[in-house]
């Protein structure tokens, strides 16, 4: 009987844990960037106000964006293929709310701006509404 209440108090602490950890991660906050951390090399990094970002063989032209803090932007997307795309920003992964949304275009060659207001520092996420394994990290960074 001891050995079956140990296991029962192991699984209660366990799925409270559980609880506590999908709460944590569903705040609807951008994710804070680990301190000191810079974004990839590879980014579509923010130049006068825009982001460029296309999408060709059903993934983006970067697999992630670098934006200023504070600082409304345009991402100018480009869809170089025959498959239709958008891209929309959320605050995380679980895509609970739209920060932003482009609208779908089919190209080749079509492109559309979306703008995108002012965001706090943090990492946020992206993807083509279309076609949800095309996604994305958006990086908000301070001081840019």
């Amino acid at each position: 009987m001891t050995a079956f209440l140990s296991r029962r108090r192991a699984f209660i602490a366990g799925l409270a844990m559980l609880t506590l950890l999908l709460v944590a991660c569903s705040s609807g906050g951008a994710t804070p960037q680990p301190s000191g951390a810079e974004p990839p090399a590879d980014c579509a990094r923010v130049d006068a106000g825009v982001i460029t970002l296309s999408a060709k063989d059903l993934k983006f032209s970067a697999p992630c964006m670098v934006a200023n803090a504070d600082e409304a932007f345009t991402i100018h997307f480009t869809n170089d293929e025959n498959q239709p795309h958008n891209v929309a920003i959320y605050p995380d992964t679980s895509k609970a709310s739209e920060l932003a949304k482009g609208d779908i275009i089919t190209g080749p060659d079509q492109s559309t701006d979306i703008e995108v207001g002012a965001l706090a520092a943090g990492q946020y996420f992206f993807d083509c509404q279309v076609h949800p394994t095309m996604t994305g990290t958006l990086y908000v960074v301070a001081g840019g």
